[in-house]
């Protein structure tokens, strides 16, 4: 009789047990234990270097190990970073779901170049937004990324792209109709009271251009000084709703002003600035109200 109810009560755990063991991979089965996957959407963290960006659609591209991911979602203040930082390197947390790709919510794209002595620094989401922007003009020669019939965007030889206004004080007989993106042509900009930017000229390169390495290299500047140059000899500066920053050398030359300690905050100045990527050499720092 003991061994009757015994055998009776190890059933009756063993179908307890069952039944919770049941209930347990009932229960996990509704759960994705891949990393960062939710509903079929996984997150994942893509490093690569900025392609292009498309402001219409709100889409970055970037590559990685050879490969291009688009990626969309992301705001107006990002888009425009990014679009300042092109050919550089960034990780952005992205949300996959099937073959698109969408920023996390509550992210933004983080940049992992290191900035080289001496280099121009693109402008941040900060000065992007800054209320005082400042007067001035640049010219260069550099490659269209995107042109319709009212606006400009051009790479400069720093690895900054200006975007560019075309109105009907723009001079571009060169260019009656549209300028065809990968084209390399000569910029003349001013900045605007906004802080934007209007194509004064735009003009065709000819062979002699092309084949001088050092103008293809060389970003004319009017701007302002933003702070004192201390005895580190860093000039910053902004023009428009860009700043940047340069370090001059012992070849600079330095005209209207008797030394580079000399140049005061909130000082109009001219400078000539060759670029080997975006490490800036001043090659000519003059006062700009000459």
């Amino acid at each position: 009789m003991k061994q009757s109810i015994v055998r009776r009560v190890s059933v009756l755990v063993v179908c307890t047990c069952s039944v919770f063991i049941m209930m347990l991979f009932t229960a996990c089965a509704g759960v994705n234990t891949g990393t960062g996957s939710t509903g079929g959407t996984n997150s994942i963290a893509l490093t690569g270097t900025v392609q292009s960006v498309n402001t219409q659609a709100g889409t970055v591209t970037l590559a990685v190990n050879g490969q291009t991911y688009t990626i969309g979602g992301l705001s107006s203040a990002d888009l425009a970073n990014l679009q300042q930082h092109l050919n550089k390197t960034f990780t952005i947390q992205a949300a996959q779901n099937g073959s698109s790709y969408t920023i996390v919510a509550n992210t933004s794209p983080v940049e992992k170049d290191n900035a080289p002595q001496g280099t121009t620094v693109a402008p941040t989401q900060q000065n992007q937004n800054n209320s005082t922007n400042q007067p001035g003009n640049l010219s260069f020669i550099g490659k269209v990324q995107s042109s319709d019939a009212n606006n400009v965007t051009v790479l400069m030889p720093n690895n900054d792209t200006l975007s560019m206004s075309i109105n009907s004080l723009t001079k571009r007989s060169d260019f009656p109709g549209q300028i065809p993106s990968g084209r390399q042509i000569k910029v003349s900009a001013v900045a605007n009271t906004d802080g934007s930017f209007t194509a004064k000229e735009l003009k065709a390169v000819d062979q002699k251009d092309l084949q001088d390495t050092q103008k293809l290299s060389e970003v004319d500047f009017q701007a302002v000084v933003t702070s004192a140059v201390g005895t580190n000899n860093v000039i910053h500066f902004q023009v428009g709703n860009k700043s940047y920053s340069v370090t001059a050398n012992g070849a600079t030359q330095v005209k209207g002003f008797t030394s580079l300690q000399a140049i005061p905050a909130n000082q109009s100045v001219k400078l000539n600035i060759q670029y080997n990527g975006s490490n800036g050499n001043l090659i000519k720092v003059d006062n700009g109200n000459d």
